[in-house]
């Protein structure tokens, strides 16, 4: 990293950027792989296309995710554009029915073929229950196998070593799309799919997919899509940014939590209904739905995190917090918290008589899947991937679940992540020109972090303080000033204060560019 005696220039920030895909192959939405290059993704449009053609019963079973519920989205969206209408879906209740398909789900939806939509690769009592009952079932899933893999007419998941699909790493989102291409190709369609793309991104970002060959595809095509797409559903969220240049930052920290808000809160399927609103009138009235459970989800993270941080046993390896009777649905953001906070993985559980269920999140290039994976015998069931993880264990295994985790190495993800701050920053280069060259290489977010910079012995000429949590700060050095945001202050910088600083740039509305910053400390008299 250049010192601050040699801050980086433009042509090095580029070099550096460009360094980053310097081993992609994938660069135009024309190189994206084909469909049949997921393993059984023919197969199963053959027997989705028969069922079309005897006008069969078809049943799409999502998740009650942001990926589950606009992986439903695209196929409901989809047989609306073949004009199908012996289709139908639906989300499992979080609260009710438990995570993915199960026999009780398919007894109660009667149907001649079944599609399973980021969730199914643990299905092994519905795949027999389907098999004894003549039911085709299909299953779309992207999460970690484990030993075996569940009956099924067709298991269409790249995770399967026999699976040539060049990434293994995708969304739910981004298999039912190709599903859909696949059937197309199948039944000789001459329809256009790249309008679902904008479900595609949401979905890629909100599951924190690394956005790298196909996902850097499917994300900056979908965004396009996203920008430009009058679908009600779409005009309301855009309405509701606060920035006009929308990136994968936006969809991450605005709209993925609103829509999974619905499933954490009280039922995926109102998501699904405001993605799929036909009017604007329609899509504001499911909007003000979520954006009601929004809030009553900040609010319960809020309790909850501050609760957990008062059971934490905190080891090397990771962070755990168990309470009684937590609410369900919020338990993988207190772990994405209390990860960030303590800078390892976090895994939060609520007791239920004597069974603790729960979510974790990893950090940094922790493989948070194969870690939990090491640890199946204290457990009574388990998925995710390599980021996020569900679980559930009985209360007796707690403690040795804790020390078992501590006393084995935490596996790590193979790719090697990209560093975030890029080095030191002149204040005189950052200008719209900068602005255009950081905008070149996103969307950023997993995998593909957005560039910070630092720049050191600054002083504060002007403040302004907003709403006694933010503080809007002028920053200068020798020759230059710039204006910097700092969100929820843990500490208020006066007039004259010398700083360290590590920032992002955000185009502002007016175009011009704004530090958001990420540390400030003071420096030394």
């Amino acid at each position: 990293m250049p010192s601050a005696m040699n801050p980086l220039k433009k042509a090095e920030i580029t070099k550096i950027l460009t360094n980053r895909f310097a081993d992609d192959p994938f660069t135009s939405i024309k190189q994206l792989p084909h469909p049949h290059q997921l393993k059984d993704a023919q197969k199963a449009a053959r027997l989705i296309a028969a069922a079309i053609q005897n006008n069969q019963n078809i049943l799409v079973v999502g998740d009650y995710d942001v990926d589950g519920v606009t992986s439903c989205v695209i196929m409901e969206k989809f047989f609306h554009l073949i004009s199908y209408q012996n289709a139908r879906y639906i989300i499992p209740n979080r609260f009710s029915d438990g995570y993915g398909i199960n026999p009780l789900i398919v007894e109660k939806n009667p149907a001649d073929l079944i599609i399973t939509v980021d969730n199914g690769i643990s299905a092994f009592e519905t795949g027999e229950y389907c098999k004894q009952n003549g039911i085709t079932l299909i299953i779309t899933d992207h999460h970690t196998i484990k030993d075996a893999l569940p009956t099924a007419d067709a298991i269409i998941n790249p995770q399967q070593t026999d699976c040539p699909f060049p990434q293994k790493e995708i969304c739910g989102a981004s298999l039912a799309w190709y599903l859909c291409n696949a059937i197309k190709l199948e039944m000789g369609l001459s329809i256009q799919l790249i309008g679902l793309l904008d479900l595609v991104s949401i979905a890629t970002i909100a599951d924190m997919m690394p956005l790298k060959a196909v996902n850097k595809l499917l994300v900056k095509a979908g965004l396009k899509q996203f920008i430009t797409s009058n679908a009600p559903a779409n005009t309301i969220l855009k309405s509701h940014l606060k920035s006009t240049h929308i990136t994968a930052q936006d969809i991450a920290f605005s709209i993925a939590p609103l829509i999974n808000s619905a499933g954490r809160m009280r039922d995926g399927d109102i998501a699904a209904k405001f993605l799929l609103s036909t009017d604007l009138a329609q899509a504001q009235a499911h909007y003000q739905t979520l954006s009601t459970l929004n809030q009553a989800r900040k609010n319960t993270t809020q309790e909850i995190l501050q609760s957990a941080q008062k059971s934490l046993l905190i080891g090397e390896n990771c962070v755990i917090a168990h309470g009684t009777h937590w609410h369900e649905g919020v338990l993988g953001i207190v772990a994405a918290n209390l990860s960030a906070l303590y800078q390892r993985p976090a895994i939060v559980l609520s007791q239920k008589d004597n069974t603790f269920k729960g979510s974790a999140r990893s950090y940094g290039d922790t493989n948070l899947i194969e870690a939990i994976k090491m640890q199946a015998g204290f457990l009574t069931r388990f998925g995710g991937h390599a980021q996020a993880v569900g679980l559930e264990l009985e209360k007796e295994n707690l403690e040795p679940f804790f020390a078992s985790l501590q006393n084995t190495p935490m596996p790590k993800i193979s790719q090697i992540s990209t560093e975030e701050i890029l080095g030191v920053l002149d204040l005189a280069d950052i200008d719209t020109e900068l602005l255009e060259i950081l905008e070149h290489f996103e969307p950023y977010g997993q995998g593909n972090p957005q560039p910070s910079f630092s720049c050191h012995q600054l002083k504060v000429t002007a403040t302004k303080t907003f709403k006694s949590l933010h503080q809007q700060l002028e920053l200068s050095s020798t020759s230059w000033k710039q204006k910097a945001m700092l969100f929820f202050c843990k500490e208020f910088y006066q007039t004259n204060d010398a700083v360290d600083i590590s920032f992002y740039l955000q185009r502002e509305p007016d175009n011009s560019p704004l530090m958001v910053l990420k540390t400030i400390t003071k420096c030394p008299l």
